[in-house]
């Protein structure tokens, strides 16, 4: 699915800023590469008040996957928090930052943008939030951690930001796309194949051996893997 300001090309960056979580919200849904590319959660929401994307998303048989029609921040007021939410929120460009003054069939004003960082700043669970640095952004999330990347746009590469109310740390919900490029991300690949087949094809008393070692070794990171299988 196409969509203006999608991160079709951009989604490692954001899956390998997320935590474990239970539950997974995505506020502006669009054409939802995250959603689709990242590790299902237990429970994965959905959220867009375009019928035109929900329609498309109809045609995706997903166990987890939950739709509901509706804009953001009306949704975020209204959910049940828990505290083992993620919310990834990807608005419509901040209209002062971007060339194109009509990008969307849903576009959202300088009014909009408020009322919707006044809810993600009163969430109790984490937050990602992505899209073009501007002067309302920096002001409000001058707490939260910035991390900046380049995006792809019709003009050519662009610098984007993702905001996070939490520090973005090794212990990740998906590994998958771990690396700074494609190639580093196969070199990795490949040496975990590499590792897991050995591992694998190891006599059961050698494998617990192993994995022995690694609680001794690393017992913070062995814990929280196993924090996360339980999520």
């Amino acid at each position: 699915m196409r969509y203006p300001g999608g991160k079709g090309r951009t989604y490692q960056i954001l899956i390998n800023l997320m935590p474990p979580h239970r539950v997974y919200i995505e506020s502006h849904l669009g054409g939802g590469a995250v959603m689709r590319m990242k590790r299902p959660a237990n429970r994965s929401i959905g959220v867009d008040r375009d019928p035109t994307v929900l329609d498309r998303w109809r045609l995706i048989t997903r166990p987890d996957l939950e739709l509901h029609a509706g804009d953001a921040a009306g949704f975020l007021e209204r959910h049940p928090f828990k505290g083992d939410e993620l919310v990834y929120a990807d608005p419509p460009y901040w209209p002062g930052s971007r060339r194109r003054v009509r990008c969307y069939r849903h576009d959202y004003t300088n009014a909009d943008h408020h009322r919707l960082l006044d809810v993600l700043l009163s969430l109790p669970c984490m937050v990602v939030l992505s899209g073009y640095r501007c002067a309302p952004y920096d002001t409000r999330l001058r707490d939260w951690i910035r991390t900046d990347y380049m995006a792809a746009s019709q003009a050519g590469a662009v610098p984007e930001s993702a905001w996070t109310n939490f520090q973005p740390g090794p212990v990740l919900h998906d590994y998958s796309y771990v690396g700074a490029s494609f190639r580093a991300r196969e070199a990795l690949r490949r040496r975990r194949e590499t590792n897991y087949r050995r591992l694998a094809e190891a006599p059961a008393l050698e494998r617990m051996a192993v994995l022995a070692d690694l609680a001794d070794t690393f017992p913070e990171e062995v814990l929280a893997t196993a924090a996360r299988i339980c999520v």
